[in-house]
């Protein structure tokens, strides 16, 4: 029997996580402010360096979604303070375009509210980029709805 899941990211995730992390960086350059996100508030681009930063520091919970036990997801979330209290902020999430609709995505975000309501965090945050209707419907089916919109105009 077939099934989503998703858990904590291990040391032995490294090459799925590069792989995943790497058709990311690919399929995003497809929307509108790829390229100012990349710059502000994407997280290092090198997949590699990125996975050995995070997948043992407390800031961040790390998580991997899987169909049928092979690696199609992350999701990269950071302990913020915001109102003066623990937050979690989803720094990127992403699931291969072949497995999105199967409930990976569903399973890392319940993974994510789960942690987060047992240590009392306050809210959950992220972004999306304009023209990404698909993870604007996911984080709206999470009651995550848009709160500060990003404007920019080049010089």
């Amino acid at each position: 029997m077939m099934f989503e899941s998703a858990r904590i990211a291990e040391q032995n995730d490294k090459e799925d996580f590069s792989r995943l992390h790497k058709m990311s960086r690919v399929e995003i350059q497809e929307h509108k402010g790829a390229d100012l996100w990349q710059k502000t508030t994407a997280l290092s681009a090198n997949s590699e360096s990125l996975f050995s930063e995070i997948i043992d520091h407390q800031e961040f919970v790390f998580i991997i979604g899987a169909y049928d036990n092979c690696p199609c997801g992350f999701m990269i979330a950071q302990w913020v303070s915001i109102y003066d209290n623990m937050s979690l902020d989803i720094k990127e999430v992403f699931v291969d375009s072949k497995m999105r609709s199967v409930g990976v995505g569903e399973a890392m975000m319940d993974l994510l509210i789960n942690t987060a309501e047992k240590s009392s965090a306050v809210s959950i945050v992220s972004r999306a980029l304009p023209g990404d209707r698909q993870l604007k419907n996911f984080f709206e089916r999470y009651k995550v709805t848009a709160r500060v919109i990003t404007v920019e105009r080049k010089l």
